[in-house]
């Protein structure tokens, strides 16, 4: 049977119904969720995170969890800047953790990382370094090896981010066709992290460039972009996706580009990269676009990974510049921990021009999350995987922006991605699946200001199954 609704959950959902839903419909929609076996429900609730302590300047955006205790959970969310004219204008991220997603709003954030504005030492003239989401690893404290002796590196982990270097325009912003323009330069933060049962920090940061790259020694590909979820434990070593490319590091386009699987490992008090193997590699397109100035290949992005209850790993990316690529699901499969790759799912016509990640429920029920084909990023839903794993299920509704809020005030749609899910323990002593997304109305990128449902939003998803965890405590 079902997990029963809970009270929270109960006035959470109703909370979520469009104004006006009958009864008969609203009990019509919840029956529609209830499967049997593997996922069963999504809960639907008001934003998360919204106004950081920042400020009102800023709101919360994207989010990515890690477990940082046997009871405690943790979100790097995205700070975004508001009320300029331009688009994914990132201010920093701050970790915030908790042992109840009802309580997510009165933790104590931790800043990681901040944009700086600085002026150029031989020009005088001020540039704005834009930092984008922080993702990595964490093995959480008190965490066990699989022969229940203690992880040497529990309470550690990393983060890395893209840091683009901008000119500064008018009052403190930025212009994307610098990208294009050769005004923009990138670089690679890297965050090592620590957790000691009370305090939260960062040890110390480091920033590579494309004379001193992120890369594994011996290896062409030089690390520049993170995953859109974190990474999962393989023995006392971390596997995170990453994007790589073997041209210049610090332009905003070089070819060739790939994405895949990086082996990251404690070494002498920090962690590092020491393997990486490619799964997709960009390719030419048919028929390029012309973006920021620059004929575009189809561009692998966004890759997630998971492990599946047997074992293997699944892997799955965004691409885009290719019609054809941007809305077709695609899953890869490796039984050797990330070495050779398999293509074992490709499902057109069947997402948005949107991030899409892979998941795992509770019960291990793995899926993809996404914007479906022809509503964009205001519908959000999961694709479960079949048992097979050659194709996925019937999609599952997380959400319907447009049905619940109506129209975006600031238009023309609403923005309801970056969605990514992670398995956690919390106070309860019971496995969560969280899952976490943003919501935004498409006119705060031209400035105008955000509405009321703007944040940060921490779901769950129900399955059915026994709850298994990506971790092991000593009590259990």
């Amino acid at each position: 049977m079902p997990n029963p609704l809970s009270r929270r959950e109960l006035l959470q959902w109703l909370i979520a119904l469009p104004a006006g839903i009958s009864g008969a419909r609203a009990a019509g929609c919840l029956g529609d969720e209830i499967r049997p076996g593997g996922i069963s429900r999504v809960t639907r609730g008001p934003a998360d995170l919204v106004v950081p302590r920042d400020g009102d300047g800023f709101r919360y955006g994207t989010g990515y969890l890690f477990q940082a205790s046997p009871t405690q959970a943790g979100v790097l969310s995205n700070l975004r800047t508001e009320g300029f004219p331009v688009g994914d204008f990132e201010a920093g991220v701050d970790a915030i953790l908790f042992d109840d997603p009802a309580k997510i709003s009165a933790a104590e954030p931790v800043p990681l990382t901040r944009t700086v504005k600085y002026a150029d030492r031989v020009s005088g003239a001020w540039r704005i370094v834009i930092k984008h989401g922080c993702k990595g690893g964490f093995v959480p404290l008190g965490a066990r090896r699989a022969d229940g002796k203690p992880h040497p590196h529990a309470g550690t982990g990393f983060t890395f981010c893209e840091a683009l270097d901008f000119p500064m325009k008018g009052n403190g912003y930025y212009d994307k066709r610098d990208k294009g323009r050769g005004g923009m330069l990138r670089t690679t933060e890297v965050q090592q992290l620590k957790f000691d049962g009370q305090r939260f920090e960062v040890l110390r940061v480091d920033t590579y460039t494309d004379a001193k790259p992120l890369q594994v020694p011996g290896s062409p590909w030089k690390i520049t972009c993170p995953a859109l979820r974190m990474g999962i434990p393989a023995g006392d070593d971390l596997l995170f996706a990453v994007a790589c490319t073997s041209g210049d590091a610090g332009a905003w386009f070089s070819d060739p580009h790939v994405v895949g699987v990086s082996r990251w490992r404690r070494v002498e008090g920090q962690w590092r990269p020491v393997e990486f193997h490619p799964v997709v590699t960009s390719r030419p397109a048919a028929k390029p676009r012309v973006v920021h100035g620059r004929k575009m290949s189809v561009q692998p992005m966004e890759p997630t990974l998971i492990r599946d209850t047997g074992g293997s790993l699944l892997f799955t990316a965004r691409l885009a510049y290719e019609t054809f690529d941007e809305h077709a699901l695609r899953v890869w499969r490796s039984d050797d921990d990330g070495r050779q790759w398999t293509k074992v799912i490709e499902r057109p016509d069947t997402k948005g021009q949107a991030p899409v990640s892979i998941a795992r429920a509770t019960d291990g029920t793995p899926y993809l999350v996404s914007n479906p084909f022809g509503r964009e990023r205001d519908r959000l839903v999961l694709w479960p995987l079949n048992a097979a794993r050659t194709g996925v299920e019937e999609p599952i509704l997380a959400r319907d922006a447009l049905e619940q809020f109506g129209p975006p005030p600031g238009g023309p749609v609403w923005f309801m991605d970056h969605a990514n899910a992670g398995v956690v323990r919390l106070a309860d002593g019971r496995w969560h699946n969280l899952l976490v997304y943003r919501i935004m109305d498409r006119g705060e990128h031209s400035g105008k200001a955000p509405p009321p449902q703007s944040g940060l939003y921490v779901e769950e998803v129900f399955s059915t199954g026994p709850e298994v965890g990506p971790w092991r405590f000593a009590d259990g």
